[in-house]
């Protein structure tokens, strides 16, 4: 790998880039004076070798190497070398036939390596250059001013570390060196693994099984406990259905005693006629009390009532006046849109007359006017004048003074035009040249221009790929806000109708995190829809408490709900998958209720409502065992009078007949049907899905947008940026001598053009003004002139005439119709304006009408409000009196049933009748234990059967309420005691610890089986480097002997242990013998003699391994001419497979090279020249 090229800028005294070019590839020679600069070429190769001793490229620190330290205006200092790899010697750059490596340092700044053009670490470019044995840090390719004499004073240690580099071996006690560092801190490592170990992870292993233990009797008792308290429970449950049989039978044996006394009948009867008349005093008594009441609460529902009537009657009238406005805003937009569409159609008319008869009438206005220019060119001359060009009377003579005057003005104009156009000329030519110059000083600017532009047309163009509207997202967002708005007013509106209809709501939580909402319906009313409110009571009355029963899908979503206590009011659940559907009107009994009464007056309650399919079971839950129909002469018919019927009947008043002879009616408050307000309100209902539907969309789309929208607003900001630099640079562009003389020599131009312009004006102007003055002339001296001219206009204006005529009927046609066009064009204009001024009116007036309407609204609402609060008092007050009612005749009952059990009790077994009751009472309150047990554990009603068998968990032998009860508190006190101690996290925790102390174990066994593989490979590989020491020192050591001999001839020269050492691996020592004679000390020799046997030295390790490239800076300061001579030759013949760079002030060195560079040094910087060495 040889150095072809080096390029340096702005290094040491190289302030600009000069270039080291075409090195041969053997032998290169660097000359010039001292102070020239040659060693910094040298020093510029080790620099970007990555020499980190800045002592031997003669700095102290790295901005020592800028030229003059950044002081002149450069602040970086950059060394680029192009290498020939031909031979591909770097192993991973077998690819590469140059390896172009770059260092750059700037001042303050960063320190950069670069291979063939990507940024590498410093590391990376030292494993390069080491892998063909190259290191600049200990360098024996490197000989600087001064090496040979060191080498000299090496210790023998010192050339050991020369002898190892030349055998390839140090790299590897670097590495070396490192593994072994890495190995003492994985040493550590272990180390601190097993103190985590001893101290921490085992005792934590050990508390947390303690813990687990612990854990599991906790969990093992509370089972025992769940299962003690399952039995106990059981046990109570069985114990007091045995009770309640017991009792149940002592109780059945009093009351068959009792039943037996019958012969007080009659004296019961008589006592109960007796306590019917008082209370049928009673209730009269009631309603004198009452009536005042009543009879004021419904004066002033009526009153109210009427109000109410007469406001909604003033808020129709005001709907109705406001209608016909919208009605009248309708037909009038409709016939402004008519209008334009019209007046669109006459302009296409227009447009398509004029591109058939404009022509036609074009013509003939010419010729209109030829006859008018004809007759006045008649009339002038009839007066002995003529006319000029624009037809006006004037003299020959006028005329040509006019023509004169015109004349000279033209060529005084024109003569100015030359001047100025000569001046222009020779201004731009000197701002062109000013501008050329300035030119090559400010390139940088505009190129800085042109990159900012083509960046804002790069972004520009993301932007219109974009395709975003920055206004969708605000019509979104606005939409959306409307859509709350709305949402929230009809949401305040449903609660309200809610509040007054609560049996409606029905509000739970979620049982659990995920919980399907779908699967709860919700309350039965808000399932279906009428299709006619008049059957609201009917279905009403149907439906019974059914109505606000709660649907959900499956019965497992009604237990959770139940037991997860997610329900705060009592309600009753319909699951749609255990409904069982009884007592459904059949269709037999539907065609013969339709037989009886006619299909007209028969219905069947499903088919008067809407619902989705799904719901079939529960509506025939609900409303599947009735008919409706319109009176209660066809109820009867059906219910009670033809058996093929026989099913129950509900009226539309809502009049209830029940097969069963039950029959149950009256006034009802139509108003109040629940069914009927919640017709009013579904499609606000529906609304609110819809909404809700709507918003899930926005939200979406919005989302979908988010993305694009950041995109878009950072490509802005990203625009506006360039934009603003681009501002700035356009604005320093025009403070600079470039764009301004650009711009005035732009303006002299544009000024040069205008100038010709007009002189190309001007000058067939003057020509024309010199013919027509000619002509005049000729005129004035012609006699015959006016009578000529008068023939020639007289034929002018008949021919005139002749062409008008000619024209007349198709001119004349094609004119009346375009100004027809035209006429009605601008009429449907005006018209059109009008009605747009009578429609902003219109818009206005709805506008103060709408506003009336709202509070009209809210009066109504308000009125509305006052019913219903009076309507509510009515309600509540028909419900006392007929509470009261029931009150009345439950006493009487209860009377009647005390007298009747008086009168037993006299007569028959008055101890008996004691011990019934006793009986009854403990049986009551044993079924009542059952049923709390039974509501607070579900479980027992499916377990039950299995109470008190033996083999089972009921088994209950030899078991008791207070044996279960010391079992119960004995596990709950042992639970309570390992409660304070108990950890619930032990077994994961106890997971985790155990998986990192099994992962840490495997991670301490892996390091000390990588510590003793990486202590082998060492022993080994020191092992081969002494093999290899030794073999190169003994080939090192004949080299050298050789070498020195042909320098110095008679004389010998050898590397040797010190003494006592059994090998070279203590270190070298040079020995030196002239004429067989070992010399104690190279003291005794002279300069020239050890500056010779240092470069021997040197010579012999290069030849050992030779490196790519060596440079030699100055190794010949201390011979003498002919030693000079003799390297040269050396080095040429003898290492023809290296390539030598050497700087050297002698002739008899370079004289020998292949290519010699001088260095001369000028202006304050040094300047490179090559020749090429011809001499043989």
């Amino acid at each position: 790998m040889r150095i072809k090229k080096i390029e340096i800028e702005g290094f040491k005294s190289y302030s600009q880039l000069e270039v080291v070019d075409k090195l041969d590839p053997q032998f290169n020679a660097i000359t010039g004076l001292n102070g020239s600069g040659k060693s910094n070429i040298l020093d510029a190769i080790c620099f970007l070798l990555g020499i980190t001793n800045l002592a031997n490229v003669r700095a102290h620190s790295l901005s020592d190497l800028v030229y003059k330290q950044g002081q002149a205006g450069i602040n970086r200092a950059t060394v680029t070398i192009i290498f020939d790899n031909s031979e591909q010697q770097p192993a991973g750059y077998g690819k590469c036939k140059e390896i172009i490596v770059r260092r750059q340092i700037i001042i303050n700044g960063r320190n950069t390596y670069q291979i063939n053009g990507t940024v590498a670490t410093n590391q990376r470019v030292s494993d390069l250059f080491r892998m063909v044995g190259i290191n600049v840090n200990n360098p024996h390719f490197l000989i600087m001013q001064g090496r040979i004499t060191k080498v000299l004073g090496m210790k023998p240690l010192e050339i050991l570390s020369m002898l190892e580099e030349a055998a390839g071996v140090r790299m590897y006690e670097c590495k070396k060196l490192n593994a072994i560092r890495i190995i003492e801190k994985r040493d550590a490592k272990v180390d601190e693994i097993n103190k985590l170990f001893e101290e921490d992870i085992l005792p934590r292993v050990e508390r947390l099984k303690k813990d687990r233990e612990n854990y599991l009797e906790y969990q093992r008792i509370e089972r025992e406990v769940q299962v003690l308290e399952r039995k106990f429970n059981a046990y109570d449950y069985h114990n007091s259905q045995l009770q309640i049989k017991e009792l149940e039978n002592k109780a059945q044996t009093f009351r068959q005693q009792i039943t037996q006394v019958v012969k007080e009948i009659d004296q019961l009867q008589q006592e109960a006629k007796r306590e019917e008349e008082n209370l049928r005093k009673m209730e009269s008594e009631c309603a004198k009390n009452t009536a005042p009441e009543f009879q004021k609460l419904e004066k002033l529902l009526k009153e109210k009532q009427s109000s109410l009537a007469k406001i909604e009657s003033e808020k129709d009238g005001k709907e109705a006046d406001f209608n016909e406005l919208l009605v009248s805003i309708e037909r009038k937009i409709e016939s402004l849109t008519g209008d334009r569409q019209h007046l669109e159609t006459k302009r296409n008319y227009l447009a398509n007359a004029q591109s058939e008869n404009g022509t036609v009438e074009q013509q003939g206005l010419s010729a209109e006017e030829a006859v008018q220019r004809a007759r006045l060119r008649l009339e002038a001359l009839a007066r002995g004048m003529t006319t000029d060009e624009q037809g006006n009377a004037v003299t020959l003579e006028a005329q040509l003074i006019a023509a004169r005057t015109k004349l000279s003005e033209q060529q005084t104009n024109s003569k100015k035009l030359e001047m100025q156009l000569s001046q222009s000329r020779k201004v731009i030519e000197k701002k062109r040249l000013e501008l050329a110059t300035f030119k090559r000083r400010s390139s940088g600017d505009h190129e800085s221009k042109r990159k900012i532009e083509t960046e804002i047309s790069k972004i520009e163009r993301d932007l219109h790929s974009l395709n975003f509207d920055p206004e969708l997202e605000k019509n979104f967002e606005a939409e959306r806000k409307l859509l709350s708005r709305e949402h929230a007013e009809i949401t305040r509106e449903l609660d309200n109708f809610e509040a007054r209809y609560y049996n409606l709501q029905f509000n739970y939580k979620d049982p659990y995190d995920g919980f399907d909402r779908k699967n709860v319906r919700g309350v039965v009313a808000k399932l279906f829809k009428l299709k006619d409110p008049k059957f609201a009571t009917a279905l009403e009355v149907v439906a019974g408490g059914r109505l606000y029963n709660i649907v959900v899908n499956y019965a497992e979503v009604a237990k959770v709900l139940i037991d997860k206590k997610c329900i705060q009011n009592r309600v009753t659940m319909l699951p749609m998958d255990k409904i069982e559907v009884r007592g459904v009107v059949s269709k037999r009994q539907i065609q013969e209720a339709k037989r009886m009464v006619g299909d007209e007056n028969v219905f069947v309650p499903r088919e008067l409502i809407e619902y989705e399919p799904e719901l079939e079971p529960v509506i025939n839950f609900v409303f599947g065992n009735s008919l409706i129909c319109l009176n209660m002469e066809q109820a009867n018919l059906l219910t009670y009078k033809n058996q093929n019927v026989n099913c129950r009947t509900v009226t539309l008043n809502g009049d209830d007949l029940n097969p069963r002879g039950i029959l149950t009616g009256g006034s009802r408050n139509h108003k109040a049907s629940v069914l009927s307000a919640l017709h009013d309100v579904f499609g606000k209902y529906e609304r609110v899905s819809q909404i809700n539907r709507e918003q899930h969309s926005l939200n979406a789309k919005l989302a979908s947008l988010r993305p694009i929208q950041q995109r878009f607003e950072d490509l802005n900001a990203k625009l506006r940026d360039h934009k603003h630099h681009l501002d700035a640079v356009v604005t320093a562009l025009k403070s600079n001598p470039v764009e301004v003389l650009t711009e005035e020599i732009g303006r002299l131009e544009q000024e040069i053009k205008d100038l010709n312009e007009t002189m190309e004006n001007v000058l067939p102007d003057i020509e024309r003004l010199k013919q027509l003055i000619r002509e005049l002339e000729q005129q004035k001296k012609d006699e015959n002139f006016h009578e000529n001219e008068k023939n020639n206009a007289q034929r002018e204006l008949d021919n005139a005439k002749k062409e008008l005529e000619r024209m007349k009927d198709t001119f004349g046609s094609a004119k009346e119709r375009l100004a027809s066009l035209r006429e009605e064009i601008s009429l449907l204009e005006q018209s059109i304006e009008n009605d747009r001024k009578e429609l902003a009116q219109l818009e206005k007036l709805r506008d103060e009408k709408n506003t009336e309407i709202e509070k009209f609204a809210a009066k109504v609402a308000e009125a509305n409000e006052s019913v219903q609060h009076l309507q509510d008092d009515m309600d509540k007050y028909n419900q006392d009196v007929r509470l009261k009612d029931k009150t009345l005749r439950t006493k009487a009952a209860e009377i009647s049933e005390f007298k009747k059990r008086i009168s037993q009790l006299k007569n028959k077994q008055l101890s008996n009748e004691k011990d019934a009751q006793e009986a009854i009472k403990n049986s009551k309150e044993f079924a009542k234990r059952a049923q709390q047990l039974e509501r607070i554990h579900r479980w027992i009603s499916e377990e039950k059967e299995n109470f008190g068998l033996r083999n089972t968990e009921y088994d209950f032998t030899d078991f008791t309420f207070d044996i279960g009860k010391r079992e119960i508190e004995q596990r709950k006190d042992r639970i309570k005691e390992l409660s304070h101690t108990i950890n619930t996290k032990a077994m994961h925790l106890l997971d985790t610890a155990e998986g990192q102390c099994q992962e840490l174990d495997v991670k301490r066994s892996q390091l000390v089986k990588d510590k003793k593989q990486l202590y082998d490979t060492i022993e080994q590989l020191d092992e081969r480097k002494k093999r290899e020491l030794i073999a190169a020192h003994k080939q090192i050591s004949n080299d050298f002997g050789s070498i020195y001999s042909t320098l110095l001839p008679g004389a010998g020269a050898e590397l040797v242990p010190p003494a006592g050492a059994e090998n070279c691996l203590s270190g070298l020592e040079v020995r030196v013998a002239f004429n067989g004679k070992y010399k104690d000390s190279l003291s005794e020799l002279s300069g020239g003699q050890r500056s010779l046997i240092a470069l021997s030295l040197i010579l012999a390790m290069l030849k050992f391994k030779p490196a790519p490239f060596y440079i030699l800076d100055e190794i010949d300061a201390a011979l003498d001419i002919s030693h000079t001579e003799n390297i040269g030759k050396m080095i040429k013949n003898h290492f023809s497979q290296s390539q030598f760079i050497v700087v050297s002030l002698k002739q008899g060195f370079f004289d020998n090279a292949n290519v010699v560079y001088r260095i001369q040094f000028k202006d304050g910087r040094s300047i490179i020249s090559r020749e090429e060495n011809n001499r043989q």
